[in-house]
């Protein structure tokens, strides 16, 4: 089973008009409910990541904003390190070997580069409720993870209960969605989830200028190779119940919403780019326009050669 060694969880303690607060907010609350628990069971080591951002009203990286309190002073990132220490002593406390760091930057790239330094093969975040005014919108710190972060990112969306009931899988039948499989099997195994697995069937000879139709009898046969791969790699894990494998002619996008509406799924796992060997620029993939519009928590996964078009500056760490 796959199991993760080194996870990273964006811990964001702004709200409001503060700059860090005592109490975490409910979004990075969910996220690090969820990491501590898979840490635990997969005995993984955990690292908190708070980003200050030095551009924030009033707040400038050289002096740090210094903070009042009582009768003494700190600053914004002296408050925000207390915070995170805490939660260190918390997730020790739970068994969990865990540190923190406190940033200044943007925060989905010092994420990143945290992850291109001490390799970590998990990132959680936490994703805020859509604005009202700008339901879909994509210029998120989440998106911008989901696009060009190295390693698999988990978002949570859901309730910050810690066992899943159930996982769907959107497997392209790609190297990537192999990957997908693994991650998303592997969770439901973890959780005693039920696991389903959705295949939106493309036809070669629709991909085309001028496609030509499809017969019955190919359509069966894709239909029957494609059942047969999957049924072959959900052997590797141990369910305590069926899997179950839906196929659909529809639209990714819309199978998926549709599948996860149907069978009030927890957890969706899926690749977010179908090709090897390019930077992460390329965008509008099916996982972004899913994120603003599914109620449920998303495990995107990069294809093996994808090269993150972030790196690490001279003066790092």
């Amino acid at each position: 089973m796959k199991r993760f060694k080194s996870i990273l969880v964006g811990v964001d303690l702004a709200e409001g008009d503060r700059h860090v607060v005592d109490t975490i907010p409910p979004s990075s609350l969910k996220a690090i409910t969820r990491a501590i628990w898979l840490a635990k069971t997969n005995a993984a080591h955990l690292t908190f990541l708070n980003v200050l951002s030095p551009w924030a009203p009033n707040l400038d990286a050289e002096t740090q904003l210094l903070v009042q309190e009582g009768h003494g002073r700190r600053t914004v990132r002296d408050h925000a390190k207390e915070v995170m220490a805490k939660l260190v002593q918390h997730a020790n406390d739970e068994g969990v070997r865990a540190d923190n760091r406190v940033v200044f930057g943007k925060s989905w790239m010092e994420t990143i580069r945290q992850v291109i330094w001490k390799q970590h093969d998990l990132v959680i975040v936490g994703a805020k409720d859509a604005s009202p005014t700008h339901p879909f919108a994509t210029g998120s710190h989440t998106v911008k993870l989901l696009r060009k972060c190295p390693c698999a990112v988990w978002v949570t969306k859901s309730p910050p209960e810690q066992k899943l009931r159930s996982v769907l899988v959107a497997h392209d039948l790609r190297p990537v969605g192999d990957e997908a499989m693994e991650l998303g099997g592997a969770m439901a195994e973890l959780h005693d989830a039920e696991l389903h697995v959705l295949h939106a069937i493309e036809y070669p000879e629709l991909d085309h200028v001028f496609p030509a139709p499809v017969s019955d009898e190919k359509a069966a046969e894709y239909r029957h190779e494609a059942e047969q791969k999957i049924n072959d790699q959900l052997k590797q894990f141990k369910l305590s119940r069926e899997a179950h494998i839906h196929f659909a002619t529809r639209p990714p996008d819309f199978a998926i919403w549709h599948c996860i509406e149907q069978y009030d799924i927890d957890l969706l796992a899926m690749g977010t780019l179908g090709r090897s060997g390019i930077s992460g620029l390329i965008t509008g993939n099916t996982a972004e326009r899913l994120l603003p519009l599914v109620p449920c928590s998303i495990l995107a996964v990069k294809p093996s050669g994808f090269e993150s078009p972030v790196t690490l500056p001279h003066h790092h760490p």
